[in-house]
């Protein structure tokens, strides 16, 4: 692995972010270029900078995407190119027919259709379903929980939420003036639609952030950075190749005891070298463990007090920042930080109950640890789905702001509050929803409490197919392009 292709996994990335800046510009100004409140330049401007905020904001969904929907060791940069390229594909071509379809979904659907063909068509190399410990607490993460029921279940939120919040404002405004109502709301909307350019940055542009950190995580365990140039070292993530083998030493039930105390030995001392951070904790946490099921409890305290240090540390860190102190969008900056201490205390009591061997389990609650995002990441990704925003997407706009159902600004206020909400708390707990799904179902149900025959029900139905299709359409694309990688020799 050279770092051209790291280099190129970042491009492509970049490029996939910027693609789904202009293409979901729709999803956070359709509304409010529709009703007219906006100029579509000012409503570009509005959404670039909500957009950026909205994405510097949280990271629940960067960590779903880099560790919580395939398995690591079937991804490579190149893989992870071939998925990147199916959901850049999708999305050009549903951009092309002006049909707002998912890139959210399209980014998903590459990545576990190049998955699978990187383990020569092993569908478990997608995590369907499987408990981890996350945020602090035990979490049920895979495709099911953070892909599939959101899926099916926000577009109904969308729509139900969308319908009751028009049926009440239809209710509190029966004897309100047309022109009052018009000019209220018209105000209302600049508000509602920079909430939802906040929202749709928090839940897409972390997606693309995730895949990069997913990319440097595997380069860094692979090996690859070893010998990175001090100037290159940003790159580096905490999880070495040492700390990757010790954790696979310790997950061996048949690991004898001088195994086990050499793999105590190299996670204490990795997790020495670490800045203060979750792996820093959970490697001399786990190497504690490790030393007290090897019978050496001088070294076990030792690296039990080390770790306490290490979480006092992280708190303090998370103390001092004042982001998280912010009303309303503070809470989903604020770090959930794991006592791993406790956690895997926690586990390996259960593993015992079960009959399970307690440290193997520990052991892999630590390797499926969720890396935080670099905040280099972070703000590359931010501007360059601003720029992507600004760039339009005049195509799905027309859609969305024109085609689907005649708005007016209390329309377009309702739309727009009830896709948000429904966006800022899924993002908030790091399920990967469709921002595009969220807005579209928000309108329509805003349409239908008007009549159920404003909506034009033929482009409905186009656009939930191309809902249908995103998932196993970029998929397969990505697939074909990893099993033409394979052929060419390139993976193996």
């Amino acid at each position: 692995m050279s770092f051209t292709i790291i280099f190129l996994v970042i491009f492509i990335a970049l490029a996939f972010e910027y693609i789904n800046g202009f293409h979901d510009t729709a999803n956070s100004i359709a509304t409010v270029v529709g009703t007219k409140v906006l100029t579509p330049r000012q409503a570009i401007l509005m959404a670039a900078t909500t957009n950026l905020i909205g994405a510097l904001a949280g990271h629940a969904v960067a960590k779903t995407v880099s560790s919580g929907l395939v398995d690591a060791q079937f991804i490579s940069p190149h893989v992870i190119i071939c998925a990147l390229l199916g959901g850049i594909a999708w999305n050009l071509l549903t951009w092309l027919l002006g049909l707002p379809s998912s890139s959210t979904h399209a980014l998903v659907g590459g990545l576990c259709g190049a998955a699978v063909a990187s383990a020569h068509g092993q569908w478990g190399a997608i995590i369907w379903s499987v408990e981890k410990v996350k945020d602090g607490k035990v979490v049920m993460e895979g495709v099911l929980h953070k892909v599939i029921i959101p899926m099916i279940g926000s577009p109904l939120i969308g729509f139900i939420g969308g319908l009751i919040i028009m049926g009440l404002l239809y209710a509190l405004l029966r004897n309100a003036k047309p022109r009052f109502v018009n000019r209220f709301f018209g105000k209302a909307q600049i508000v509602s639609a920079s909430y939802m350019g906040f929202a749709h940055g928090l839940a897409d542009a972390q997606k693309t952030m995730g895949v990069i950190t997913l990319a440097l995580v595997t380069a860094t365990a692979s090996g690859t950075f070893s010998t990175l140039p001090e100037w290159l070292g940003f790159l580096r993530m905490d999880k070495s190749q040492l700390a990757e083998t010790s954790i696979q030493v310790v997950q061996n039930p048949r690991a004898t005891a001088p195994q086990l105390l050499a793999a105590a030995g190299v996670l204490e001392a990795e997790g020495a070298r670490l800045k203060p951070g979750e792996f820093k904790e959970a490697f001399l946490t786990l190497a504690a463990k490790t030393y007290a099921a090897a019978n050496d409890p001088a070294a076990a305290q030792r690296s039990a007090v080390l770790a306490t240090g290490a979480h006092q540390a992280i708190l303090a860190v998370e103390g001092a920042r004042w982001f998280p102190k912010l009303p309303l969008v503070g809470k989903m900056a604020a770090g959930k930080h794991t006592d791993w201490h406790q956690a895997l205390t926690r586990e390996m009591q259960a593993a015992a109950s079960a009959g399970k061997p307690p440290l193997v389990v520990a052991a892999g609650k630590v390797r499926d640890l969720s890396p935080d995002v670099p905040m280099w990441i972070k703000i590359v990704c931010s501007l360059t789905m601003a720029a992507g925003t600004a760039g339009g997407g005049w195509r799905i706009i027309k859609t969305l702001g024109h085609k689907l159902v005649k708005l007016q600004p209390v329309h377009g206020f309702a739309a727009e509050t009830t896709a948000a909400t429904l966006l800022a708390v899924t993002g908030y707990y790091g399920m990967t929803v469709s921002t595009t799904h969220s807005i579209t179902t928000s309108i329509m149900g805003v349409g239908c409490a008007r009549r159920f025959n404003a909506l034009k029900l033929s482009l409905v139905e186009r656009i939930i197919w191309a809902w249908i299709l995103t998932l196993p359409a970029a998929g397969g694309v990505a697939y074909l392009l990893v099993k033409g990688c394979q052929l060419c020799g390139w993976i193996p």
